[in-house]
């Protein structure tokens, strides 16, 4: 999308929907606001535009919150760097209720609820719009909301249910929904959104919105948590047939900002490199190694989240060896090993651990060395994940070669060979999994969420985290439950009261 729309339909949306850090933002009615603004189209996009600014905050659809400390973090296979408190109650799976980076996760996605919330139903009583146009905006809402409920019930489970946009006047104090009814809303925005969203934006400006195979794909990872098999392979297989994706050739193109876009990504949060640092992101900081030289961080680096060593040695190796996944030398250096573009840049052989404790960096975010803000896109759903999610459902209706199929194209794209197509559901199940683990890393798939969904995340962890013995399970009673769930924050209980704590954790 237009930078310059984008920045004014945040100041907008800001404005007038009155954003705090409260959970659940209260918009104010405003008679002057509302005869002065939702009178055109442009309108319209200005205040759908500011749904879509809350993807780019960290704690949402940065991949950081989420997909770095959380699940990447949680399941073992990034190291976190810094240490700090609530970054190791994380790793730990200690999960106190005032977990600094959980708390700004649910707060910042019900800020997204009540974005799109405030679309809906204004754009909804619009009058003078053109039909057509005032039912995509809705739908691109629509999306939106169901993405920001896909988070909080697949970490919380049932959570406070608002489709509504809420004011001065609203009782705030909402009892959670069973997560049932959160999944069935979900299910619904989302078909609601693939029945009117285009297949592909033709206008160069457009480019970055939700589409009907962004909608689709989420709709399909919806029902892989409800176990909607069939449901599941409908929505996968209509993305496939629609041919508007495919998997890039070579690897480490599908995240370089020079290609942003591709026919890989099937949704990713926009970002844009400006020296005010408007819509920006930390994530070259966040990958690159502290204390590097100027000439290839840029303004600096942070070096937060490191591959550990456990998920290094999982990588398919040839005779002589070495690494052959194509996955691990497009995204990854290791000790002695060149940055893919700035070549100049050698991981040291021996180095400080400010650079790395493990002696690798993901270099999927660090590109460049950049003196603003990053305007690299953080993906959220590619067509990998598609095919992989396809292959699970398949898997499941016993169509394992069909299964298989699938995953062996992710493999011939990492120059790996094929695995039998005759693997039993539960070998081509694993098999799944392993591609998911290989291919996502710092990704929102591959990590603590998907293994969760499928109950496989506690064997994961005893089979792959070498200090999983200083996590001590045994004292922890959440991580009993199946699916295991994160606390809800003590800060959104101090605003409703209503809420009731998850199973196996402390009472409010």
């Amino acid at each position: 999308m237009n930078t310059l729309n984008k920045i004014i339909g945040v100041l907008i949306i800001i404005l007038l929907t009155s954003c705090t850090s409260k959970f659940l933002t209260v918009t104010p009615k405003d008679e002057l606001t509302d005869a002065n603004f939702f009178l055109t189209s442009a309108d319209a996009e200005a205040a759908l535009v500011g749904a879509y600014g809350q993807l780019q905050e960290e704690s949402t659809f940065g991949n950081v919150v989420d997909a770095a400390n959380l699940d990447w973090t949680m399941s073992g296979d990034l190291y976190e760097q810094d240490q700090n408190t609530p970054r190791v109650q994380l790793e730990m799976l200690s999960l106190p209720a005032n977990n600094l980076y959980i708390g700004q996760m649910y707060t910042g996605l019900y800020r997204g609820v009540a974005r799109a919330n405030f679309v809906i139903g204004r754009v909804a009583k619009m009058t003078g719009i053109d039909a057509i146009q005032q039912g995509r905006i809705i739908a691109e809402a629509k999306f939106l909301r169901a993405i920001y409920y896909y988070k909080l019930v697949t970490y919380f489970g049932g959570v406070p249910l608002v489709v509504e946009e809420l004011n001065a006047s609203s009782k705030l104090d909402i009892p959670r929904a069973s997560a049932a009814d959160v999944w069935a809303q979900i299910i619904t925005d989302l078909k609601d959104a693939a029945a009117v969203l285009p297949i592909t934006w033709t206008n160069t400006n457009d480019v970055g919105r939700a589409t009907k195979g962004s909608a689709l794909a989420y709709l399909a990872k919806s029902y892989l948590w409800r176990q909607k098999w069939d449901d599941a392979i409908k929505a996968s297989e209509e993305i496939v047939n629609s041919n508007a994706y495919e998997l890039l050739t070579d690897f480490r193109s599908v995240f370089l900002e020079t290609n942003e876009n591709n026919k890989e990504m099937v949704f990713s949060t926009q970002y844009g490199s400006m020296s005010n640092g408007i819509e920006g992101n930390q994530l070259d900081v966040r990958s690159a190694p502290r204390g590097a030289a100027p000439e290839f961080i840029g303004r600096g680096a942070n070096s937060n989240f490191v591959p550990q060593t456990n998920w290094i040695n999982a990588f398919e190796k040839g005779p002589d060896g070495k690494i052959k996944d194509k996955r691990y030398w497009g995204v990854i250096i290791g000790p002695g090993e060149h940055h893919q573009e700035m070549t100049d840049f050698v991981m040291p052989l021996t180095f400080p651990n400010s650079y790395t404790k493990t002696g690798y960096i993901v270099t999927k975010y660090w590109q460049k060395a950049n003196i603003v803000n990053s305007g690299l896109n953080a993906p959220i759903v590619r067509y990998a994940e598609v095919l992989l999610n396809y292959a699970e459902a398949l898997n499941e209706k016993g169509r394992s070669e069909d299964a298989m199929k699938l995953v062996n194209k992710i493999r011939e794209r990492a120059g790996l060979d094929a695995k039998p197509l005759s693997l039993s559901r539960e070998q081509t199940l694993d098999a799944i999994f392993y591609e998911r683990r290989m291919e996502f890393v710092w990704e929102p798939a591959g990590a603590f969420q998907d293994l969760n969904r499928r109950n496989r995340f506690m064997d994961f962890i005893r089979a792959n985290r070498a200090d999983y013995d200083k996590i001590n399970v045994q004292s922890k009673p959440w991580l009993n439950e199946r699916p295991i769930l994160l606390p809800i924050p003590l800060g959104a209980w101090d605003v409703n009261k209503a809420l009731v704590q998850n199973p196996g954790y402390p009472a409010f």
